[in-house]
């Protein structure tokens, strides 16, 4: 990849819309947290989806070239000081379920509260992101 094509800077009125389409992952996920006989990775790789497309949203909101990355430490990694997120690197957490975790299920499967706990992360980021571009 060139570049150009590892990051992109968008028109500022995309991120309203691109902060709807995370809000739309996050409500997928909870639907999805609700059903039963789930393979719970698939809420975490929604919520790291949410997530991801929460803070892309900021950085297009501010003018800022959004690198064209699942990974959430590259992705935060280019917020200003002044608008760093909740749970900073925190988030890092998530990234396995934007590529291996989609595809393998591992020894580890998450608990409904670690779920919970996801779920609730996930919306105070589109809170957080909500309050940056005033939607």
């Amino acid at each position: 990849m060139t570049p150009s094509q590892q990051e992109r800077v968008f028109e500022k009125n995309y991120a309203p819309e691109l902060l709807r389409i995370a809000v739309g992952d996050y409500k997928s996920a909870l639907a999805l947290s609700r059903a039963t006989d789930i393979r719970v990775e698939n809420v975490f790789y929604l919520c790291q989806q949410a997530i991801e497309k929460s803070i892309k949203a900021v950085l297009v909101h501010l003018g800022l070239a959004v690198p064209l990355v699942h990974d959430l430490g590259s992705i935060l990694s280019r917020l200003p000081p002044d608008k760093q997120s909740p749970h900073g690197y925190e988030l890092l957490e998530l990234n396995q379920y934007a590529s291996i975790r989609r595809y393998e299920e591992g020894v580890w499967t998450p608990t409904a509260e670690e779920m919970s706990s996801v779920l609730q992360m996930t919306e105070e980021m589109i809170d957080w992101a909500k309050g940056v571009i005033k939607t």
